[in-house]
C-alpha cells in the first residue's frame, strides 16, 4: 500500500513556487524593458549621433565655401576697382594743386593792388605837415599789424624733426614753434614770418593731426623762421628766453635740428588775409 503524500491546506504554496515568483518580480524591476528593445535603442542613439556630426561637417563646409565665395568676389571688385580709384585720386590732387596755385596767383594780384593803393595814398597824403604826420602813424600802424611787407636785417632760423624721427619722439609740435616765435618776439623781432606766412595779433600756430597749421594753412618741416630786428642784441636776447632754452632743451634731448644765424638782409612779406573792415571819411 502506497503512502501518499499530506494535501495541503488550501490557499498556501509550496516554497519552490514562492521563490520563482519573487525571482520574477525581482527581474521585472530591474529590468522593465525588455533587452532587446534596449538593445534597438542604443543603435538608434548611436546612428544618430553619427548623423548629427555628419550634419555639422557638411555645414561648416558649405559655409566655408560661401566665405570664399564672398571673399573671391570683394578681391575682383577691389582688383577691377582700383585703376578708377587711382586715377580719381590723382584727379584730385590735381585739382588741390590747381587750387593751391590759383590761391598764390589770387595774392599776389591782391598784394599788387594793396601797393597801387598805398601809392595812392601816400601821394595824397604827402601835400603838408599834417599829411606826413599821419602817413608815418599809418605806416607804424601797418607795420604792427602785418599789413605791408618789411625788409631789413634780422635773424633766420631753420628747425626740423629729429634724424630719425617716430610718431612719438623727434617730432616738432605747434607748442615748440609756439616757444621759438614767442621767444624772438621777447627778443624784440619787429616782424616775424614762418614758412612765408606773416605772423599777426590774428594768427594762430595750431597742430592738425601730423601737421602744424599757421594762419590755416598745412606746413612741412623743416620750418623757417624768419624775425626782423637789431642783429646786434637779438641773438642773445633770444637766447637767454624761454623760448630759445625750449628750443635748446629740444636739440639736447630729442635730437631735433636748429640752425639759427643772423642776416644783413630778410623780407617778411605782409598778410594776405588782412583786408579792410573799417573806414570813415577824414574832414577836410
Amino acid at each position: 500500500m502506497t503512502q501518499q503524500a499530506p494535501e495541503q491546506p488550501p490557499g498556501q504554496t509550496t516554497p519552490r513556487r514562492v521563490d520563482a515568483s519573487m525571482s520574477l518580480l525581482n527581474n521585472l524591476m530591474a529590468h522593465p524593458i525588455d533587452e532587446g528593445y534596449a538593445v534597438a535603442a542604443r543603435t538608434r542613439s548611436k546612428q544618430g549621433g553619427k548623423d548629427t556630426r555628419s550634419r555639422h561637417r557638411i555645414l561648416l563646409v558649405v559655409a566655408a565655401a560661401v566665405l570664399g565665395f564672398l571673399l573671391a568676389i570683394a578681391a575682383a571688385q577691389n582688383y577691377r576697382g582700383a585703376p578708377a580709384a587711382e586715377k580719381q585720386r590723382k584727379e584730385l590732387i590735381d585739382r588741390i594743386n590747381q587750387a593751391g596755385n590759383r590761391q598764390t596767383d589770387l595774392r599776389n594780384h591782391q598784394s599788387q593792388l594793396s601797393d597801387e593803393v598805398r601809392g595812392l595814398q601816400a601821394g595824397g597824403l604827402s601835400n603838408d605837415s599834417t599829411g606826413t604826420a599821419l602817413q608815418q602813424k599809418l605806416d607804424d600802424l601797418e607795420l604792427q599789424t602785418g599789413a605791408i611787407a618789411v625788409t631789413g636785417p634780422g635773424i633766420k632760423a631753420v628747425i626740423d624733426d629729429a634724424k630719425n624721427a617716430d610718431a612719438k619722439e623727434g617730432r616738432l609740435l605747434d607748442v615748440d614753434l609756439q616757444q621759438l616765435v614767442n621767444g624772438l618776439w621777447t627778443a624784440d623781432a619787429e616782424a616775424i614770418s614762418v614758412n612765408g606766412h606773416r605772423l599777426t595779433a590774428l594768427t594762430a600756430i595750431r597742430g592738425a593731426g601730423s601737421a602744424i597749421t599757421v594762419d590755416y594753412s598745412s606746413l612741412t618741416p623743416p620750418y623757417t623762421v624768419l624775425a626782423i630786428g637789431d642783429t646786434a642784441t637779438m641773438p642773445a636776447r633770444f637766447a637767454q628766453s624761454s623760448g630759445g632754452q625750449w628750443v635748446q632743451y629740444l636739440v639736447s634731448n630729442f635730437g631735433v635740428r636748429s640752425t639759427i644765424t643772423t642776416e644783413d638782409s630778410l623780407l617778411v612779406p605782409a598778410d594776405a588775409t588782412i583786408a579792410l573792415r573799417y573806414a570813415k571819411v577824414r574832414p577836410r
